[in-house]
């Protein structure tokens, strides 16, 4: 309902919710530095130039409404397509389509027509990982979303971190990485997603909450 607290003016704050309660919180003055999430810059149509080679599968952007006109089954060899929005608060549920539907597909989702949507060759994964990252190194984790959750394995870490690493030059030091695992063992971003709303599943909560509060403080002091 927007009945956001008064806050001391210079007293590091942190914020976490629903994806729509967090992107109201970052236009409330003395609050919105409580939502380290940047959500230009979480749209695929931007963070996929830095790591379009941790993908792992061929993906391209374009608008929704050129979909059903495009050779799909020559671009991609296969009569299905994996179709995401570019945004990273998903419009419409990304899922695995088969290429004869994408029409009727369409009009369903017929308000989003003019929106940027990611069209990928479908991959199958094992098991998924998520990992929070702040300056470019691992700071918790955990499989997700099926239970029982299960640690991240070192290597799994390491391809988080790179991924991670590869925003900190847009001033992007807290995010979260997807990270799939596939039966041939070749590990694939999923996708990049900030902190502020991303689920923790059985992730470390302690550490978790000490890196949002280091983030805190270390924004503070700028």
């Amino acid at each position: 309902m927007e009945r956001w607290p008064v806050v001391q003016d210079g007293r590091p704050i942190v914020g976490y919710g629903t994806m729509p309660t967090m992107r109201s919180l970052r236009r409330v003055p003395q609050l919105g530095e409580a939502v380290f999430d940047d959500y230009t810059m979480l749209r695929c149509s931007f963070y996929y130039r830095h790591v379009y080679d941790l993908l792992r599968r061929t993906a391209v952007l374009m608008p929704f409404s050129a979909v059903p006109g495009l050779p799909l089954r020559r671009m991609f060899g296969s009569d299905q397509v994996f179709i995401r929005s570019d945004t990273n608060y998903k419009l419409f549920p990304a899922d695995v389509h088969a290429i004869v539907d994408l029409g009727h597909w369409l009009r369903t989702y017929d308000q989003y027509r003019d929106e940027l949507v990611v069209v990928s060759e479908v991959v199958t994964f094992e098991r998924e990982y998520r990992c929070f990252c702040r300056d470019g190194r691992f700071v918790c984790g955990s499989t997700y979303s099926i239970e029982p959750y299960l640690p991240v394995p070192d290597h799994v870490r390491g391809f988080a971190e790179t991924a991670a690493a590869r925003l900190l030059v847009h001033g992007c030091t807290m995010v979260t990485v997807d990270v799939g695992v596939g039966p041939d063992g070749v590990l694939r971003l999923v996708e990049l997603g900030g902190v502020n709303s991303w689920g923790i599943y059985g992730s470390n909560v302690a550490d978790f909450i000490a890196a949002m509060e280091a983030e805190a403080l270390a924004r503070a002091d700028m």
